[in-house]
This record gives structure tokens, C-alpha cells and sequence, in this order.
């Protein structure tokens, strides 16, 4: 195999000869190539320019601290996010703080981060959009498609574990017997996914991670650096015809090197590098849950509400009579008793309303109390 090398074509041929040896078997996947946590101001503009010599599009997910004024390189990282957009690029958003937006475990079953509160969730999101309008001169909004990255995928893609804890502490109410069942009942009641679909945004995970998160910002050796493109070159090419959104980190001093090599050797193995704009349009994206619609969020929405309206009807006529602590009771003619805020049972007082027990107002608000 003959490839053109438009960069590091030392690196290309030996990356080359490693394939002759050991060779694979690609699949013409379409690949989505994603970057997260910068701009960095002196990674990001090399990764654009070698993107522009092979003319593939990108979408960048910035981490809006490096745009606030108290970061030391703001200016700098400013007009990187614009030229990126005039490039052509995506500008995605990947929160203010690099925090978690719902719980975060580790594979023990530590909690690293309790996620924010819906509050902070609000606050953060309105800091990320305003940062970035602003390092746009008003543009970020004007983009389609308008996409968000949970950091850490939390509030989108919890584990199997961190569901199970969310359920164990009453934060959420859960039916399915499955953890696939569970984790599409999640992505109808997330808070989280519900604050991105009320400011206009949908979700965007990924399917291929470039594992480059566990690589240290410094460039790492050749060997790591060649072991790194092999790796992702055989990740990208497996499974027959399917759209891969590739998590790349453009804070990595690796992926100056190794993202042109992939992009010019994944040419020749038949992989075909897409836009945004193109990726939104495979539905499987949707079906897998890699890409999460803010429509199809606010019709998991609707349809809570629905069966919520469903499962208050038993509750007959209610009326509101005192507050209490702030908050108004609830009067059920059925049971001939008046209940507190954030009590019941399958149906539950709140702030004088009878809501369903799965309610997401309820579940963020009351249980655990």
C-alpha cells in the first residue's frame, strides 16, 4: 500500500510497513473526528492547519474557562475559536468547569464527583453559551448543528454502576430490568439532557475513544506515539459501515503527529473523514445513543408528562390548603388526608401539585429527603 503523505511521512511509512506485517481488515467506516478540553494555544492551531491540508472538518468541544478572562492565554484562545468556526469547523460545547454534570464513579465503586445540582447545571451552561457567543462575535449560535459534551459523557453515559447508585439513593426511578432497558429510561428523565434540550442542544458521545485521556499532555515516546496510531487506525476500521465519532483531546502534544498520520493512512485503508453536518444525518447515531436529539429529549419529555397525568388520575379531586416550611400542601378527597410537600406515594405532594413518584421534578427534588 501507497500513501500520500502530506506530513511526518517517515512516521506514515513505518506505521505503513507495521500494517504490512500486521495487516487489517477495514471496513469503509465514516469517521466524525471530535476534539475536547481546548482551545490550546499551542496545539490547536498546528491540528487545524493539518486538517486543512487534507480538507476534513471537525468538531472542536471547547471548555469554556480557557475563555474567561482570568485565564492567562483568554486572547489567544479567543481567536483560535474563531478561526476554527471560520474554517469551517464545528464549535461545540463541553461545559464552563470541567465537572461532572451528574454522579461519577470509578470501576471500585468510589464517587469522584456528586455532579452539580440543577442550579449549577443552569449557571454553567449559561456561562459555556455566553463565552462562546462572545469569542464568536455572536456566531455560535448561528451553527447547526448546536452540540454539547457532557465532560466525562455524565448526565448522557453513566455506567451500569452509577445507575444502580442513582437508583439506590432515591434519585431517580428506574423500571427496566436491564442496564439497556435502564439506560434508555435514563436519557428520557436526565436532568442534564433536559437543561441542554431547553437551551436548543443536543448530545453528542462518542463510539471510538482514542484513549489518549491516559496519555500525559507531553509528547511520549515514538514507540507510544506508533503504538497510539496503530491502535486507533484498527478501532476506526472495525465494524461493517458504521458511522464512528472519534473523542480526540486537541490539550494532547501526541495528536499533532498521530492525528494527520490517521487521517492520511485511514484514506488509504478506505475510511471516509465527514462533517458534522453529515454525521447528524445517520439515524443509527440516534438508535445507539451516541447522538442524543434535543427533540427526541423533549418527546421523552411530553410522553413523561403524559403518563404522569396517567398515574395521578386515582388521586381524584385536590386541592391546596397551607403552607408549610415554605412549601404548600396537597388535599387528596380520596384518602381524606392532607399530605406535606415531597410526601405520598405513587403519586407525591409538590409545593401543592400531585405529581407522579417518577416525575423528574420529584425525583431531583424530593427523594432522599
Amino acid at each position: 500500500m501507497v500513501c500520500d503523505f502530506k506530513s511526518h511521512a517517515d512516521l506514515g511509512n513505518q506505521i505503513l510497513k507495521d500494517l504490512t506485517d500486521n495487516p487489517i481488515n477495514c471496513r469503509a467506516n465514516s469517521v466524525h473526528v471530535t476534539f475536547d478540553d481546548g482551545p490550546s494555544s499551542n496545539i490547536t492551531p498546528v491540528i487545524l492547519k493539518e486538517l486543512k491540508l487534507r480538507e476534513v472538518k471537525a468538531s472542536f468541544f471547547v471548555t469554556t474557562t480557557n475563555l474567561a478572562p482570568e485565564h492567562p492565554k483568554y486572547k489567544e484562545n479567543r481567536a483560535i475559536v474563531l478561526e476554527t468556526m471560520n474554517a469551517g469547523h464545528l464549535i461545540a460545547n463541553h461545559g464552563h468547569n470541567h465537572d461532572a454534570y451528574c454522579l461519577r464513579m470509578n470501576g471500585k465503586g468510589e464517587t469522584l464527583d456528586k455532579g452539580f445540582t440543577q442550579k449549577e447545571r443552569e449557571e454553567q451552561l449559561a456561562k459555556s453559551i455566553e463565552l462562546l457567543q462572545w469569542s464568536t462575535g455572536g456566531k455560535y449560535k448561528q451553527q447547526t448543528p448546536q452540540l454539547f459534551r457532557f465532560p466525562y459523557g455524565r448526565g448522557a453515559m453513566p455506567s451500569e454502576m452509577e445507575l444502580q447508585k442513582m437508583v439506590s439513593n432515591g434519585e431517580i426511578v428506574l423500571k427496566g430490568k436491564t442496564y439497556k432497558e435502564q439506560l434508555a429510561e435514563y436519557r428520557h428523565l436526565s436532568a442534564p439532557l433536559q437543561t441542554l434540550a431547553g437551551a436548543n442542544l443536543s448530545h453528542l458521545g462518542w463510539n471510538h475513544d482514542s484513549s489518549d485521556s491516559s496519555f500525559a499532555v507531553k509528547m511520549p515516546s515514538d514507540d507510544v506515539v506508533r503504538s497510539y496510531i496503530l491502535k486507533n487506525l484498527k478501532g476506526l476500521c472495525t465494524d461493517p459501515q458504521i458511522t464512528k465519532v472519534a473523542l480526540f483531546h486537541d490539550i494532547k502534544e501526541m495528536n499533532m503527529t498521530a492525528i494527520p498520520v490517521i487521517l492520511d493512512i485511514g484514506k488509504c485503508l478506505g475510511l471516509k473523514f465527514i462533517s458534522a453536518q453529515e454525521m447528524v444525518k445517520d439515524k443509527n447515531l440516534n438508535k445507539t445513543g451516541v447522538l442524543i436529539d434535543k427533540q427526541d429529549v423533549l418527546i421523552g419529555m411530553t410522553k413523561n408528562i403524559i403518563e404522569t397525568l396517567d398515574e395521578t388520575k386515582h388521586i381524584g379531586v385536590n386541592q391546596c390548603t397551607t403552607v408549610t416550611e415554605g412549601h404548600k400542601t396537597c388535599y387528596s378527597k380520596d384518602y381524606e388526608k392532607t399530605y406535606q410537600h415531597c410526601t405520598g406515594g405513587d403519586s407525591v405532594c409538590f409545593d401543592g401539585e400531585w405529581k407522579a413518584n417518577t416525575d423528574p421534578i420529584v425525583v431531583n427534588n424530593c427523594h432522599g429527603k
